[in-house]
C-alpha cells in the first residue's frame, strides 16, 4: 500500500511534467495536470479569453443530473490573479447529444474552411436558455483561430483556440461515447 502510494506520488508529477499545450491530441487516461502554480482537470484544451488576454482551460464532462438528460458540458476556465476575487470571465456550454454533435461539425467544419475573411459566425445551440454562443473563425497575421463567442447584453466574451483545437474535439468526442455507451466507460 505504502509503495502504491509513493508511486503515485512520484508518477503523477512527472506525468504532469509531459503535458504539452499544443499537443492536439486528447488523452483520456489523463486525470489532471499541472500548468503553472495551478492544478487542471484532465487533459484541458488552452484556450485565450481575448477580452483579458488570459490563458484559460476547458473541462469537458457527460453529466447525468438527477432530474435533468443526460448532457455533454464544456467548461472555459480563466484563472484568477493574485489578490483578485471576481473571476476574469469563465463560461460553459450544456448541450445536448445531438447539440454537442453540431457542435463537433461546426468545429471541423471551421478547421476545413481556408483562410477567410467573411469571420462567418455559426451560432451554437445549448442547453441552458439565455447565452448566446457562436462559433467562428479569424486570421490575424497569417494564424487562423476558431472562437467560441458567448454574447450578453452587457458585452461579447471570446474564447480564442488554435487552429487544430483537435484536444478540444477529442474531449467532446469521448464525452459524447460516454452519454451514448455509459456501461463501456
Amino acid at each position: 500500500m505504502i509503495t502504491c502510494v509513493l508511486l503515485c506520488m512520484i508518477t503523477a508529477p512527472l506525468l504532469a511534467e509531459d503535458w504539452n499545450p499544443n499537443d492536439d491530441t486528447f488523452d483520456p487516461n489523463l486525470q489532471s495536470v499541472v500548468i503553472g502554480d495551478r492544478s487542471w482537470i484532465g487533459d484541458p484544451s488552452p484556450f485565450v479569453h481575448s477580452e483579458s488576454s488570459r490563458t484559460g482551460y476547458t473541462y469537458v464532462n457527460a453529466t447525468d443530473y438527477e432530474g435533468m438528460d443526460p448532457a455533454l458540458q464544456v467548461s472555459l476556465m480563466v484563472p484568477l490573479q493574485p489578490g483578485e476575487t471576481v473571476p476574469a470571465a469563465g463560461g460553459m456550454l450544456m448541450m445536448t447529444p445531438n447539440q454537442a454533435k453540431a457542435l463537433v461539425k461546426a468545429i471541423e467544419g471551421k478547421i476545413a474552411e481556408g483562410s477567410t475573411d467573411k469571420q462567418q459566425r455559426v451560432p451554437i445551440a445549448t442547453s441552458i436558455q439565455g447565452p448566446d454562443w457562436g462559433l467562428k473563425s479569424k486570421s490575424q497575421a497569417e494564424t487562423k483561430f476558431i472562437e467560441l463567442e458567448n454574447k450578453t447584453k452587457d458585452k461579447v466574451d471570446t474564447y480564442r483556440f488554435s487552429i487544430n483545437a483537435s484536444k478540444l474535439l477529442g474531449a467532446i468526442k469521448h464525452s459524447l461515447k460516454k452519454l451514448e455507451f455509459p456501461s463501456e466507460q
